[in-house]
Order: structure tokens, then sequence, then C-alpha cells
């Protein structure tokens, strides 16, 4: 029986007719062997090939239990009867091709309105919308804004010569700050907010208590913390072993946590479990810190050392002096802004040294300066540093800043607007209104050459000549309190005594990947070399003094060089 279906695709066999050059039988069959049945078709599927002599049949598409054919198979051309076995796609592929077909048609006509209106959101308010596929890929729900993106749209933004560009994360409508007064408005408190990621930030009890009186109470449990590290450096040093910073400084930036945060005695089995229980935490769902049990359950009463001051007794004390937290919250609280120390300083304190050590590895000359200006004030083997000496270095500053600039802390801020906001340079047409989210791209202001000449270079002594609006490493909110003041102390710290003490450099065998500030992991993949002053002095006075002996060994004879 012949399939009905064949009648619906005569055009098809029109196209073929005018190439049939030998004389077709009035049917074909051909067998399937997948369903044992006999298919026939009428000479109108037969096509003649004058070039190889072989006969074609054109297999169409069919519905039901049938089998779905989509090609020409070849007929012998003898008789004009195939026996060949034939590959059953089923009715089912022809089906789920037909639905997906509407499904994309249904798609693509609900898609393009919606995309039309989310375009249209800042075009309404007097503000450009960013152009480009990508852009509209992020009005979609589900289609997040990536930081790397901000570079390209913050170069378009500054060639239309606009303050802000609108931009959607996940369909969200974004406003991306290009032009540092809108940053530097979004970055303060007055019409725009952080965005919460956790509760209990709006009563952060950290903007209060984090300061510099605080920070330099625990500076001396601080610096025992790095003169661990230090010392821990000593055999690598001397044998002029490969190190990762990243490791090493975040060994040294949780311990600095348990003790002058949570109060935890210097007992190794208690550091131990203290730094497992960051990790744990530190590698949370998505890459972001979970307040775990651990530290939402955290034992809040004193141990009994009466020498022991810590955050956690000056938190409580803010608690206890603050009328907008209730007795009922206040250990909560409490609680959470300790957790902001784990989530705001290990890592980033790891990633400030690491960042400034391979600074200082590419380049000698800053180094060395560095080096000579520590040498001033500190002494090689000194253990303790005070707060005094760590201001009489002004060099120390200016290298931490420049690092800061290269890596800020916070490579992109996102906040959001609680009252409208209107975007300069606009006339008043350009709105930003509340409940939009707004994007600051600290690490494009940080590298513009408007504001920092040559920026990809390391440049400590543009500081403090250069110190602008632009320079934000800290981002916002109850971390940044935290980052201007513990974590910019504890590298110090971490700088001035390991640099006084050792030398770092490349480790031309084992060099690692460089940091990104865009990407927080890369940190860990940076490899240098750790050496003893002491042996590289000896090194390099030995190399000086056979140089200048092979200088002159003409007259060597007539002199005699003590190498050692």
């Amino acid at each position: 029986m012949q399939n009905p279906l064949l009648k619906l695709f005569n055009f098809w066999i029109q196209v073929y007719k005018s190439s049939l050059k030998t004389e077709i039988p009035e049917s074909c069959v051909i067998v399937n062997y997948a369903e044992e049945k006999h298919l026939y078709f009428p000479r109108e599927n037969v096509k003649h090939n004058d070039v190889t002599g072989e006969m074609y049949l054109l297999l169409l598409r069919t519905r039901g239990s049938r089998p779905n054919y989509t090609t020409f198979a070849p007929v012998p051309a003898d008789n004009c009867i195939a026996v060949v076995p034939i590959t059953v796609m089923g009715a089912y592929v022809t089906w789920t091709l037909e639905v997906l077909a509407f499904a994309i048609f249904v798609v693509v006509a609900a898609v393009v309105p919606y995309v039309r209106r989310k375009r249209d959101y800042w075009t309404n308010r007097g503000v450009l919308a960013a152009a480009g596929y990508r852009s509209l890929a992020n009005t979609l729900p589900g289609v997040r804004l990536h930081d790397r993106s901000l570079s390209g749209h913050r170069n378009d933004a500054k060639a239309a010569g606009v303050a802000v560009l609108g931009l959607h994360d996940a369909g969200r409508p974004t406003a991306l700050a290009c032009d540092i007064r809108v940053a530097a408005a979004a970055m303060a408190n007055d019409g725009f907010a952080e965005v919460e990621t956790r509760g209990g930030r709006e009563m952060s009890l950290l903007p209060s208590a984090v300061d510099a009186g605080a920070v330099t109470a625990v500076l001396p449990t601080m610096a025992v913390c790095v003169a661990e590290l230090i010392t821990s450096l000593e055999a690598v040093a001397n044998r002029r072993l490969t190190m990762v910073p990243w490791t090493e400084v975040k060994k040294c930036a949780t311990t600095v946590v348990a003790t002058c945060v949570y109060g935890q005695p210097m007992v190794d089995s208690r550091i131990k479990a203290f730094a497992e229980q960051c990790d744990k935490s530190l590698s949370g769902a998505g890459g972001r810190p979970t307040f775990t049990d651990h530290f939402a359950s955290y034992d809040l009463s004193s141990d009994g050392r009466a020498s022991s001051f810590d955050f956690k007794q000056i938190l409580q004390a803010a608690a206890a002096d603050s009328d907008k937290i209730g007795a009922d919250v206040a250990d909560k609280q409490v609680r959470l802004d300790m957790f902001e120390f784990v989530s705001g300083t290990i890592e980033q304190t790891a990633a400030l040294v690491t960042g400034a050590l391979y600074e200082l590895a590419r380049d000698q000359n800053i180094q060395n300066h560095l080096r000579e200006h520590l040498d001033s004030v500190l002494d090689e083997h000194q253990e303790q540093v005070t707060i005094d000496q760590l201001d009489r270095l002004p060099y120390l500053e200016n290298v931490l800043k420049e690092t800061l600039r290269k890596y800020p802390l916070a490579a992109v801020v996102r906040r959001v607007a609680t009252k409208p906001y209107v975007v300069p340079g606009t006339g008043g047409r350009g709105t930003i209104e509340p409940d939009t989210l707004i994007v600051v791209p600290v690490h494009e202001l940080h590298h513009d050459a408007e504001h920092f000449p040559e920026p990809e270079k390391f440049l400590p002594h543009r500081f403090p000549g250069q110190l602008s609006s632009a320079y934000m490493p800290h981002g916002s909110g109850p971390q940044s309190y935290i980052g201007k003041h513990f974590v910019e102390l504890e590298a110090k710290l971490v700088i001035a005594m390991l640099m006084s003490r050792y030398e770092v450099h490349v480790d031309s065998a084992k060099s690692g990947t460089p940091p990104d500030p865009l990407d927080p992991k890369s940190f860990e993949g940076v490899r240098m070399t750790v050496a003893n002053r002491s042996s590289v002095r000896e090194s390099t006075m030995y190399a000086s003094l056979r140089k200048f002996h092979m200088s002159n060994d003409v007259n060597a004879g007539d002199r005699k060089f003590l190498f050692f």
C-alpha cells in the first residue's frame, strides 16, 4: 500500500523528473529488514544517475510506526529491486523534531518582545543601553553579568561620553558606573546600600568597633603570629627553595583570626581545628563563604585568660553599648560580625601579600629600595614590630597602596540604589531608580591611565601624589572597615618582617601563574624562591669580587683576594 504522505511531497519529486533518462518500471520495491515489510514506491521516486549508472530510490518521511526515511538509497539497475537494510529512526524522532521546531518558534516569539522591553527600560530613563549579544543575553533570567565583560562595556561608555551604561544582570536592571563621580556616589551610604548576601549586616557593629585603636590593641598578638610565619620559612630560605606564598600567608592569617578575633590560644591542635572549620566555610557553594553551624553557635564566654584581648570582647562591649541591638539578638550579631573576619580577612590578606611579593620578586630594584627603607627602622632579626615603627615606614605604605591598586581586594563592587539618583551629564533626564543595582568596576578604575598613568606598571612612588577618589580597593560595607584597618596592618607586618629577613625571587623553573584580581584562585598559583639575606649577600659579594679579579687578570699575580 502506497504511503499517503508521499502525495504531500510531490513537489520534491518534480524536481527530479527532469533528470530521469532511463525507462523506469511502474513501481519499485525495497525490503525493510528491520520491520520485515515491503514498501512500494511509484516510479516517480526513482532517479537515475547518468554519471555512475546507478539508480536511487527517494525515501520520504513517514509517520506512525513507519520508519523515517530522509535520504536516497541505491537501487540495482537490473531489476530496480533494492534489498538493503534500512535504519529505522522511528516516529518519535520525527515527532521530537517537530515539537522542538515549534518550541523554538514559541520561545523566539516570546523572547524577542521581552528583550526589546528590557532594553527599552534604560532608554526610557534617559540612560544609554549597552549593545551587543552579550548584553542581550544578560536580560534573560539566570544569565549573570560577568566581571570580565565590564572592561569592554566601560570602554564603550567612555567612547560614547556617558557616565552610566545601562546593563542587566540575570534580567535585573543594572547600571555600570563608568564615571568617577557616579562611582564615588555609589560607594557612599547616601542613596545607596549593600546588596544583602547575608543577614545581620544592617545592624553590624563593625563600623563602630573596628578602628585604628582596636586594631592596635591586638597588634602584639598579631605580631606573634607573623613571627611564627617568618620562623617557619627559615629552613626554606636557607636552601633557596620554592614556596607558595598564598598557602603560607593563609595559614598565618587563619592563626591571626583565631587568636585576635575568636580568642583561641596558640595551641597547635586548637588552631588546626579552627583552620579546618574556616576551610569548610570558605569553600561554600558557589564560591561564597558559608556561615556554618560552628560559627553560628560559637561559644562567646571567656576562657578565663585574664591577659587575653580580642575582637570578641570588643564586639561584645559594642553590642552592650548599642541602643539599636536588643539583648536577645546581641550574641547572634556578635557572631555574625566575628565571622566577617573569617570571610573578609583570611583569603584577602593572603592575596594582598602574595600580590606584593610577586611584584617585589619581579623588580629587584623596588625590593632593594624597600629593604633599605626597612633596615633604617627595623632590626633584621626583630620579632616584634610596634605601631610607631610601622608609622615610620612610608615607602612600605606606598608598596601596599600600589599593590591594592593593581590587585584590589574588591575588584567589582555591587550596590543597590535606595532612592532616585540623577545621572550627571544627562541634564536631569537620566535616572537610576530605587532597587536598581549599580556596579562599580574598581579594577577598571584602578587601571585607567586617566587616573593612574602607566597603570600596568608597579610604581610605588606614584603615591601619595596620585591618590584620588578613583582609589577604592576595599569595597564598601562592613568588610571595608576590616580591610582598611585589620587586613592592611597584618599585610604590613608580614611584608615588613619577611623582607627585612629574606629575599624573594621569581622561580624561572617553577614560575607558576601570575595573579589576576578578577580570579581570586589565581593567587594560589604564584610561586617564588625565598633566600636568606646573609647567604644572598655572600653570594653577591663573591660574584662581584670574582668579576673584578677576572677583569684585571693582567696584574692578577700582584694581587691577593680573600673570597668568602
